[in-house]
């Protein structure tokens, strides 16, 4: 008799457990239900634009352990930064597209590859202008973004593989491919062309 009331009980637990659950995404997915449709409704808006401005402000270089040598023992002490997240404010990082053209100009830190580009030129940074090849905007409505891809050529042989995403609070993450140096990420804002030059 006592067990067959303890199973009764966990039975009954169980039950309220699972509807608790079934009732907490239901929830959830009502409150959303506004945002997230005046969200989907922006990154739409935001698609039909042409022109984009996306100043960089954060630098995240893919670290090895040798990038995290050099930067935590010799260029990073006491600036706040770290081999993993270095602060570009201010220093006129950017991505420009504007109809079929686009273009760059990212600080780059991180290793080069032996094998390829030019070494020893200027501007170390990641620089890019022209047509991209294979330029491809989509609305990502999971993740609400809107997600623009090209690949562009840069100086010499190097290519890279743009990866765009823009948020509906006009937040930016950019990533880049490059097929001679390390992988970097960039976060930044999307800004009005006119004010940000």
């Amino acid at each position: 008799m006592i067990k067959r009331l303890n199973n009764k009980k966990l039975g009954i637990l169980f039950g309220i457990a699972v509807l608790g659950l079934l009732w907490n995404c239901k929830s959830t997915d009502v409150t959303k239900g506004e945002s997230y449709l005046s969200e989907i409704h922006s990154l739409e808006q935001l698609m039909q634009n042409d022109t984009y401005y996306i100043e960089v402000d954060v630098a995240y270089p893919f670290v090895t352990a040798a990038t995290q040598q050099v930067a935590n023992a010799i260029l990073m002490p006491g600036t706040g930064n770290s081999a993993s997240r270095i602060d570009v404010a201010g220093d006129g990082h950017f991505i420009e597209i504007q109809a079929d053209t686009v273009k760059g100009d990212l600080s780059f830190f991180g290793e080069r590859r032996l094998n390829g580009g030019s070494y020893g030129r200027a501007n170390g940074g990641i620089v890019f202008e022209g047509i991209p090849k294979a330029y491809e905007k989509t609305i990502n409505k999971e993740n609400r973004t809107l997600n623009i891809e090209f690949n562009i050529s840069g100086e010499g042989t190097e290519n890279y593989d743009i990866n765009l995403k823009i948020y509906p609070n006009h937040k930016a993450v950019v990533d880049v491919r490059s097929n001679f140096r390390t992988v970097m990420r960039y976060d930044g804002r999307l800004k009005p062309k006119d004010n940000s030059q």
